[in-house]
């Protein structure tokens, strides 16, 4: 079955603040950001733990609300959505990769993309031959069979990022995605979302502290003390 390629977005942030309440008053974590990263290519945020990375990448997945400032995806200004119309744009228009991979331990490696496509309907039959063309895509046409416990770190997030394009994400957003690998399965797991705007046609952005990934993506920005500069 032929994947249709999905068309990149791009994003627009201004003037964007976050905080989290604390008994001791609210506690910024990000203090006015603004940038924009072009349609379908890589961007890489560095910074240290602690520095909004991660609440930047689930502003931008629809996972928390925008309290305050715009953020602009493709035609979707997100703190204007509803509750159900984010619901749609986290299912139709992003996908997620996460450092802890997320897979289900009972289900295999097709079994657990296969899942994820069944958000989208069609036959079981067109879900099955789906989820194998992803999984052959990242390498992984091998490992059809094997369930995560059967699987390395690197073949895990592999599974884990075929997941993630189920359903032609448009934005792929992937949360310190190499950070539980050694050095041979984060140069192979880089290489699959460093080919995803070329072969997919999506915009990724990648949320990491290794210095040396940011390098390998067209646009670089880091953020400290909640505050985003070009890197």
């Amino acid at each position: 079955m032929e994947h249709r390629p999905a068309a990149g977005v791009a994003v627009d942030v201004r003037g964007l603040s976050f905080a989290y309440p604390t008994p001791d008053g609210p506690l910024t974590v990000l203090d006015d950001v603004s940038f924009s990263l072009p349609a379908g290519g890589v961007a890489a945020i560095t910074g240290p733990s602690g520095s909004g990375k991660t609440t930047l990448l689930s502003l931008l997945g629809g996972l928390d609300r925008v309290p305050r400032g715009i953020v602009q995806v493709a035609d979707h200004e997100l703190g204007a959505l509803s509750r159900a119309e984010i619901a749609a744009y986290r299912r139709d228009v992003v996908g997620f990769v996460f450092q802890d991979f997320g897979l289900l331990g009972q289900l295999t490696a097709l079994e657990n993309v296969e899942l994820a496509l069944m958000f989208g309907g069609g036959s079981r039959r067109r879900r099955r031959e789906r989820a194998r063309g992803l999984l052959s895509s990242v390498g992984l046409a091998h490992r059809l069979g094997h369930r995560p416990r059967a699987l390395s770190g690197g073949e895990k997030q592999r599974v884990a990022i075929a997941r993630a394009l189920a359903n032609e994400p448009r934005l792929v957003l992937a949360d310190e995605p190499t950070g539980n690998l050694d050095a041979v399965s984060t140069a192979t797991v880089l290489d699959v979302l460093l080919r995803i705007p070329t072969e997919r046609g999506a915009t990724v952005v990648v949320c990491t502290h290794d210095q040396a990934i940011a390098a390998r993506a067209a646009t670089r920005l880091h953020i400290d003390e909640g505050r985003l500069v070009v890197a």
